[in-house]
């Protein structure tokens, strides 16, 4: 493909599967001689496309479709771009806004479950919907939306960036204060409540074993309106002394690197973005069984399914892997080997740009 001007359109750049997804998209296109502009209201990880040079306009995508459009519209004629890239329902509307009145087409990735509410299947006029999982494709062919306007494109991570560095888990783990000995067990992602990413659970699951491990310990990465809870929740079940809060950083993957397993107990989840990275840097996954988490994880093999809610069975694979390192360290090969197979950058990129290709194509044959 000759070089192409694209903008990716998100509400933040906080942690997040969605934020994350567009700054590796943007980076790796990038780095393919293509120019890419990202239209986001900011957050901590907008210093990455800073460092890239990449264009980064500042959008208050959540405020107003309309006037998030009129935005996407002047940055478009400013830098020729050839196609709008979507990341969130907000951005989408707005971006089919700005698309039809320049003809440009629009790509919409759908990091959520499509159609969740009855106004979000106006998004099924992109000209092409990504899911992230089967699971996603499956359930976006449920609510009625068109087979020939969707594809399947696993997320894809950076392998130079999230890539084990055992020699430095022992100066990681002393700066956060942790144990060279502890059993760290890691917990990454946005703290909106303590139901959606199983934080709560984590808690019950900590408060009911209370004792019978005092050599675990829980790293948090993340930040959010629940955050405030989570805190006061873990000192009134008396397990605050085993929680390290990280808060909201950039330095995921030595984060990572500190860690011995990644827990995800989430309510729900489309794919699960974390786990692949965590098991790119050779950490055991465990996760609540649920939306397209089992594409992920390989179960056995890779980390361990749970059933939802199922505390004794988290505390169950957790003690597993703190008993028998040898198997944590197994999980952890085959993780990074599987993430090599199925969830690199290049391969998403790969089918990304094949993406653009046809329809920039169709609507050339339109015209």
């Amino acid at each position: 493909m000759d070089t192409l001007k694209v903008l990716l359109v998100v509400p933040r750049l906080n942690i997040g599967g969605a934020e994350s997804y567009v700054i590796t998209t943007a980076l790796g296109l990038a780095r393919r001689g293509m120019q890419v502009v990202v239209a986001s209201w900011g957050g901590k990880l907008a210093g990455l496309l800073a460092e890239a040079g990449i264009a980064h306009y500042l959008v208050p995508v959540r405020l107003s479709s309309y006037l998030t459009s009129l935005m996407l519209e002047y940055i478009v004629r400013k830098h020729g771009i050839q196609l709008i890239h979507a990341n969130s329902a907000a951005a989408g509307y707005a971006a089919l806004q700005a698309g039809q009145r320049l003809h440009l087409p629009v790509v919409y990735t759908a990091h959520g479950v499509f159609g969740h509410e009855p106004k979000e299947m106006v998004l099924a006029q992109a000209d092409k919907i990504i899911c992230v999982s089967n699971f996603l494709h499956r359930r976006s062919l449920e609510k009625g939306v068109a087979a020939e306007k969707l594809v399947t494109i696993y997320n894809g991570i950076d392998l130079t960036k999230f890539a084990p560095r055992p020699a430095e888990t022992a100066m990681l783990r002393r700066q956060l204060g942790l144990g060279e000995k502890d059993f760290v067990i890691g917990m990454v992602s946005r703290i909106k409540n303590l139901k959606a990413k199983g934080h709560g659970d984590l808690l019950t699951m900590l408060a009911k074993f209370q004792g019978q491990q005092p050599d675990w310990r829980v790293l948090v990465v993340g930040k959010g309106n629940g955050l405030r809870r989570f805190k006061a929740e873990a000192r009134q079940l008396g397990v605050g002394n085993q929680i390290c809060i990280a808060g909201h950083s950039t330095e995921v993957p030595q984060l990572m690197q500190a860690m011995d397993v990644l827990l995800l107990p989430s309510d729900f989840e489309t794919f699960g973005l974390v786990l692949v990275e965590a098991m790119a840097m050779a950490k055991p996954v465990i996760a609540y069984a649920v939306g397209g988490t089992p594409e992920a994880i390989e179960d056995q093999a890779t980390g361990f399914l749970i059933p939802k809610g199922d505390i004794d069975a988290m505390y169950g694979k957790l003690n597993l892997l703190y008993e028998q390192p040898e198997v944590a360290a197994a999980m952890g090969d085959t993780g990074v080997s599987r993430v090599k197979r199925m969830f690199n950058s290049d391969q998403m990129l790969d089918q990304l740009l094949a993406v653009y290709a046809e329809v920039l194509q169709a609507r050339q044959d339109k015209n």
